[in-house]
């Protein structure tokens, strides 16, 4: 059964961290220089095909390295609760900072002042950013963990 878990965490946790990472390093750049308007459209664009499938992989992810810790023991099961605690919360920090500054970004007609939507494309793409980091960073300590 253990492989079986080993197997789910990879390509669920592989799939996830790749998602946030094309994004990362496809859509950030652009946005970062579009002006607000067509950023809110592209924003709004790519979040209707992504806003379901990321926590959906991250929610595979996340119970898959849990079986995985519960049916191993020892390095690969202290780096598996390690890793679930980090996806845990990467999917609590993006549904408590990142989604009410989607909901508000994409809000049609939405007349918000520009200085305000910019400062949540800022912290959006920040916390965009710092996800992809933990997302890649946790993945990698899953792949070692199902190598122990």
């Amino acid at each position: 059964m253990n492989e079986w878990w080993a197997v789910a965490m990879m390509i669920s946790g592989g799939l996830f961290a790749g998602g946030v990472v094309s994004i990362a390093l496809e859509r950030v750049p652009a946005w970062r220089r579009t002006d607000l308007p067509d950023f809110r459209t592209g924003f709004a664009h790519t979040l209707r095909r992504v806003d379901r499938l990321q926590p959906a992989l991250l929610s595979i992810c996340l119970a898959s390295t849990i079986g995985f810790a519960a049916t191993t023991e020892g390095t690969a099961r202290t780096l598996a609760v390690l890793a679930a605690a980090g996806f845990l919360s990467i999917l609590g920090g993006s549904v408590a900072w990142l989604v009410p500054i989607q909901r508000n970004l994409v809000r049609s007609g939405s007349k918000r002042p520009a200085a305000d939507v910019e400062r949540m494309r800022t912290r959006w793409l920040r916390g965009h950013l710092i996800r992809t980091v933990a997302a890649v960073a946790l993945f990698i300590v899953a792949v070692v963990a199902s190598t122990r």
